[in-house]
């Protein structure tokens, strides 16, 4: 409540005890009980007309395009924070040099098994007691606008019996911004209506960051970059697959299964 004298922003009448909205307006008690409400979110005063509903609750625009606060956890004191980072840092770069070499190993492997003849459209590379299968797929995607033609021959409801539509949005995110910060008043349901669509998931993602001190040692003490690396274990539980566009094949690599020792009938 502000005890000044002013007039209400919505009947203009003269208020001494006005009641301040979060846009800053001030009203009378009656068009406060009447305009506005309270938002969920932050608790501040927003008109009826502007409020958004959003998992069951009325709130306001600022609430809605805030990322949620994330659940409260410990912090980790000084001596664990370091120890972590430290190896949080360490473990990438090995990581990348280990999946920089797996692809390029991936790629040669590929490259021999075209070369030579598949049974059960696989190919069976084995030397000694390591062996790696070599697997052919296709998949197929078809071109939106040729399929509108066929659409039409067949008719919608034949269609439909033989493709599945799936329609998604991605936001042009300037445009989008400017838009939803926007005031006009023929446009506020639309902003409001937009909001109500979104849906929020705040993302964390972790990058090393290159320091003077660290620049030159790092990687030195393990030197995975050179090409060799341990043989792998009897059993190894890797697989790889190599994306494929339109109905181009797409090669998988793998282990192959385990097969029983003993004389064969």
């Amino acid at each position: 409540m502000d005890e000044t004298d002013q007039n209400c922003a919505e009947c203009l009448a003269p208020v001494s005890a006005a009641v301040k909205a979060q846009n800053g307006a001030r009203l009378c008690q009656q068009c406060a009980e009447q305009f506005y409400l309270p938002c969920a979110g932050c608790g501040g005063l927003i008109p009826r007309d502007e409020a958004v509903l959003h998992n069951g609750a009325l709130r306001c625009v600022q609430c809605l395009t805030s990322p949620a606060p994330a659940d409260a956890t410990e912090a980790l004191s000084a001596a664990e924070l370091s120890v972590l980072v430290a190896e949080f840092v360490q473990l990438h770069a090995e990581a990348k040099q280990l999946n920089d070499r797996l692809d390029e190993i991936k790629e040669k492997l590929k490259q021999h098994a075209a070369s030579q003849p598949r049974v059960a459209n696989a190919v069976l590379l084995r030397t000694g007691e390591y062996a790696v299968k070599c697997g052919y797929g296709v998949r197929v995607s078809y071109n939106a606008e040729k399929l509108s033609a066929v659409e039409a021959m067949l008719g919608p409801e034949q269609f439909t019996a033989l493709f599945e539509r799936k329609i998604t949005f991605n936001a042009v995110k300037e445009s989008l911004e400017a838009f939803l910060a926007g005031e006009a008043a023929d446009t506020a349901a639309a902003r409001a209506a937009i909001l109500a669509a979104a849906e929020r998931k705040e993302i964390a993602t972790l990058t090393p960051v290159n320091t003077r001190s660290r620049m030159d040692k790092s990687v030195r003490a393990r030197p995975l970059g050179s090409g060799v690396v341990d043989p792998p274990a009897p059993a190894p539980a890797a697989r790889c697959a190599a994306d494929s566009q339109g109905s181009r094949a797409g090669v998988s690599l793998k282990p192959p299964a385990p097969q029983a020792a003993g004389p064969q009938p």
